[in-house]
């Protein structure tokens, strides 16, 4: 039995196997198996961010999904395998748990226990206690080398799991020496990007972007609706009508972390948010418990970070960068304009290393993305 059982859950890590860290983050690449009868007759993975998680995308793969009142199906499956403990709790979508008890499964193979202190065993007890047989097959090591970014996130529970993204050239430029950077990147890059927005809670830049840009911050990709975009956060932003006119031209909500609100009163809305923070020795605004405040606040988990180059290096040197996401084009600028400014680190030894490179060719463009690895 027990042979068997690491059978399956080898198939069931390679579906996990599937998953891009970069669009599961924070939550962790998992894989499942829907059996019935001792046969495999659906295979799933958590695809991205607040989507559905392996066991639901198994047990629909298996037919075992009634998708006009969205619940399972009772009585199609009768075991799943999963790489990772079922999640007891509600969040973006409903716990596995209960999602495992509607679809009357009688026994579930776990790979590993879930490493989240606020969770660990729970999804175990829960099913035993509703009469499933579970088995754990005690995979912990496999499941952390195969979700570093995951780890990470559970080093940092207090702040959003925070990825920065520029397009740059090959000699890591952001623009011309003129200040021009439209478009280093080609379209198929910036549709990914709408991509990774739509991915992401909320989306962040500072002020040296709001001038040279004034970008909207929107998802634009196919028809994601306007109800549903993520939270654009300015950080520091000028009383400037220019450079907050295509933040103004849309109308999902802000968040403006400043200093003080009453010169930006013309342009804060009744649906917007502000959050107030000092500024430190440097005169930039302190970001740590601000940062903080996007979680505590408003539940923002996930946070894209979109430049400048100011903002990028503050991140860095408060270590709270957890992933970059790169878009280089096969272009040579020359000049001054890096992707982190500020302080560095004394040596190449001293500096951050990154793991776990997810590549991917767009036109003539070379997207990777790097996770910061947990600390041990």
């Amino acid at each position: 039995m027990e042979n068997r059982a690491l059978r399956l859950w080898e198939k069931a890590q390679q579906e996990a196997q599937r998953a891009d860290w970069l669009w599961t983050a924070p939550n962790p690449r998992v894989g499942a198996l829907a059996l019935k009868g001792g046969h495999i007759i659906g295979r799933g993975y958590h695809h991205f961010w607040g989507g559905a998680h392996a066991e639901e995308m198994a047990l629909r793969d298996a037919g075992a999904w009634n998708l006009e009142k969205d619940i399972p199906i009772a009585g199609l499956v009768d075991q799943m395998v999963v790489t990772l403990e079922p999640c007891s709790s509600t969040g973006k979508r409903p716990a596995c748990v209960s999602l495992l008890e509607k679809a009357q499964i009688e026994f579930v193979v776990v790979g590993a226990v879930d490493p989240n202190p606020q969770h660990q065993g729970a999804g175990l007890s829960a099913l035993k206690k509703l009469g499933m047989q579970v088995s754990c097959l005690s995979q912990e090591e496999t499941f952390n080398q195969n979700n570093p970014s995951f780890l990470r996130s559970l080093q940092n529970p207090k702040r959003p799991w925070i990825f920065l993204k520029w397009a740059s050239t090959v000699d890591g430029k952001l623009a011309a020496t003129s200040g021009v950077s439209q478009w280093i990147s080609g379209p198929e890059s910036r549709a990914e990007v709408h991509k990774l927005r739509a991915n992401a809670d909320a989306i962040m830049v500072g002020k040296g972007t709001l001038l040279a840009d004034s970008p909207t911050l929107n998802a634009r990709s196919g028809s994601f609706p306007e109800d549903s975009q993520p939270w654009r956060v300015l950080v520091d932003p000028p009383p400037s009508e220019e450079a907050l006119a295509g933040i103004l031209r849309v109308p999902s909500a802000v968040i403006w972390v400043c200093e003080t609100s009453q010169p930006l009163n013309p342009w804060i809305r009744s649906n917007d948010e502000v959050l107030i923070t000092q500024r430190n020795a440097e005169g930039f605004l302190e970001l740590k418990t601000a940062v903080s405040s996007l979680k505590s606040k408003f539940g923002i988990e996930k946070l894209m970070v979109e430049g400048g180059p100011r903002l990028h290096g503050e991140l860095l040197a408060l270590d709270m960068v957890d992933a970059v996401v790169r878009y280089e084009a096969p272009l040579l600028l020359g000049g001054p304009e890096a992707a982190c400014l500020g302080g560095s680190f004394q040596s190449p030894a001293d500096a951050l290393a990154l793991a776990d490179p997810c590549q991917r060719l767009l036109g003539r463009d070379q997207r990777t993305a790097w996770c910061v690895p947990p600390r041990f």
